[in-house]
């Protein structure tokens, strides 16, 4: 028994045991010996009354004849059912001979009604890398993260509503008898706004008289938010916009109540909105810097307080947006006759997929046709500045020269609309397929004027343009992810044994770049890589099961990046994009493995779908 006893305490949910808890599971085990593609447990089946732990192999999870997902040592299978009693979603297969610890229904039971357990239960079920869509059981669904529910389930109340003539200390008052932090101003064709901070800063502070009407003390019109929105996007349209309050309106656009920020995080994750509020505060270079200084502690805290990766990505590209926008605006005290111009944002913080690592890619689109000589001048001074504040506040300015300060960056927009028709028209011009790829993940950040619209909706074109895109899809299959393994070590295309991968070059980049290949295909404009799976996928560019594979590798890349950056800055040291698999738990290195493969599959089927094997 002590054997088995030693196995189970390495690993979830026997890892919370006492010894004498350990030993009487150990006692109740039974050992199954199975050979490969032996059937364990068949889907459907009603409360097996047992669970099962691998010991040595490896089985198969099925829907039907489908291989959905794989376990290996030390992964529980059978407890879902058992607690759930449902059952069973999908059926067992060893898929190599392997050696299995059986736990009677009395024996597992008690160990997975403890919390520590429970929560692992609720995970397992759940399945966060999952690769089968499926409904998740109430034990999964009592711990589902509030920042995916739709704001509409966090409400704290009805909306607190005063006519603009009500009084500031008759609003005052009905806040505080509805323990409410915002009250909302009738318009009759929308609504203002007016915060408990309002009230201090702009009426006590100010010293505005008690008897004042509300209507000169608010904002408006206040910006609303869908009630289907989750809370994620909430929280982070709040930090975008610079306010801790939207009014929630449902789908006849009637207000149904008011979302903060305090609904959405708990009070030591909320130094994102203090940072905003620094960065728009600031009036110097040397402000600017010291306001983003804590932004590595505020990541680090976010990922302890379990908001998801890609929410952490996209807080750090607003960040990034916020101190782009300032710094221009400061450099341009210095340049207040410069020609208008649109500032883009390129790259992973274009798409709102940014990370601890992210550099600065960016570029320029001036008002105008030609190619002046003197306003080409003035800009890349203005750029210059900007590129080189940023970099002072901790932001690397891209390596390969994909900045506004550099000639291939800085162009009229009529030059932009030029460039992108030629690009479009013959895609073999030098650099032509990296510029499309760049550009067409541009996001305006601050802009003077809107020309930038009319050359996006000429890369939206693209998908008439069949030489273009034939390219593009080569070009999205031109980064490979590693799917060779030796033990704990990964074999990259070159045949060399390495003992760490690049996870974004071989997990993140192929992805990204086959959703942008599959959107443009479709006519879609979106920019960040699951809404680009989305629409390939509503638009038939892309089948159901391939998006839905590529976007849960995707999740499960851009959570080892985050959690490594992380902990590079845990540590003091710079955040990149290397990751030794022997420091990844079994279960994660399992999945990697099998989302490296995943993705190269769907690359192989591209290829031979659309004919990409060759020019």
């Amino acid at each position: 028994m002590h054997e088995i006893a030693e196995f189970l305490r390495d690993n979830p949910p026997f890892d919370t045991l006492s010894e004498e808890e350990l030993d009487e599971v150990a006692a109740a085990c039974e050992i199954e010996f199975v050979e490969a593609g032996t059937m364990v447990l068949e889907q459907a089946v009603t409360t097996p009354g047992v669970a099962w732990v691998v010991r040595r192999g490896a089985v198969e999870l099925l829907d039907g004849d489908r291989v959905v997902d794989m376990l290996s040592e030390g992964e529980m299978f059978g407890h879902a059912s058992l607690l759930s009693e449902w059952p069973t979603a999908l059926a067992v297969r060893a898929a190599e001979d392997s050696l299995l610890y059986r736990l009677p229904a009395e024996a597992i039971r008690p160990v997975l009604a403890r919390p520590a357990a429970l929560r692992f239960a609720a995970r397992s079920l759940a399945g966060r890398y999952e690769m089968l869509q499926r409904e998740l059981d109430p034990l999964a669904i009592a711990v589902v993260d509030p920042a995916r529910r739709p704001v509409s389930r966090l409400l704290r109340g009805d909306p607190v509503i005063a006519a603009p003539a009500a009084t500031v200390q008759e609003v005052a008052r009905r806040m505080v008898d509805a323990s409410s932090s915002a009250v909302l101003v009738d318009l009759e064709d929308g609504f203002g706004i007016v915060t408990d901070r309002d009230l201090r800063e702009r009426v006590v502070a100010a010293g505005v008289p008690a008897d004042t009407p509300v209507s000169q003390v608010m904002t408006a019109p206040a910006t609303t938010i869908a009630d289907d929105v989750t809370g994620a996007d909430a929280l982070l349209d709040m930090l975008d916009r610079g306010v801790r309050h939207l009014p929630v309106v449902n789908a006849s656009g009637r207000v149904i109540g008011v979302i903060s920020d305090t609904d959405l995080m708990a009070v030591e994750t909320r130094t994102p909105f203090l940072l905003r509020r620094a960065i728009t505060a600031a009036t110097t270079v040397e402000e600017l810097a010291a306001a983003v200084a804590p932004l590595s502690d505020t990541i680090i805290g976010l990922h302890d307080a379990k908001i998801a990766a890609a929410s952490i990505s996209r807080v750090i590209a607003t960040v990034y947006d916020a101190l782009t926008r300032r710094m221009i605006e400061l450099v341009m005290e210095g340049h207040p006759d410069v020609t208008p111009f649109t500032w883009l944002s390129l790259g992973s913080v274009a798409r709102r997929e940014a990370f601890p690592s992210s550099d600065q890619d960016s570029a320029i689109a001036w008002q105008g046709e030609g190619d002046d000589p003197a306003v080409r001048e003035s800009l890349a001074r203005v750029a210059a500045e900007v590129v080189a504040g940023l970099e002072r506040c901790g932001i690397p300015r891209c390596p390969h020269g994909a900045v506004a300060c550099k000639p291939l960056f800085l162009r009229s927009q009529g030059a932009w609309l030029s460039a992108a028709r030629s690009w479009l028209d013959d895609p073999t011009e030098e650099k032509a397929l990296i510029l499309v790829s760049l550009m067409t993940d541009g996001r305006p950040v601050w802009t003077a004027e809107s020309g930038w619209r009319a050359v996006g909706d000429v890369f939206a074109g693209a998908r008439h343009h069949p030489q273009l895109l034939r390219r593009l899809g080569l070009f999205a299959l031109s980064d490979r992810p590693p799917t060779g393994f030796f033990r704990d070590f990964v074999v990259e295309h070159n045949g060399e044994r390495r003992g760490t991968l690049d996870i974004k070059s071989g997990g993140l980049l192929p992805v990204v770049d086959i959703a942008r290949w599959a959107a443009m295909s479709a006519g879609s404009s979106e920019t960040s890589t699951a809404a680009r799976l989305d629409a390939a996928e509503r638009a038939g560019t892309l089948d159901g099961r391939t998006a839905s594979t590529l976007q849960v590798a995707f999740e499960l890349f851009t959570d080892l990046r985050m959690e490594s950056q992380i902990d590079a800055l845990r540590r003091g040291a710079k955040p990149n994009d290397s990751i030794d698999p022997r420091e990844l738990a079994p279960l994660t290195r399992r999945y990697l493995k099998d989302a490296f493969r995943a993705v190269a599959e769907v690359q192989r089927g591209l290829a031979n779908e659309f004919g990409l094997t060759a020019l």
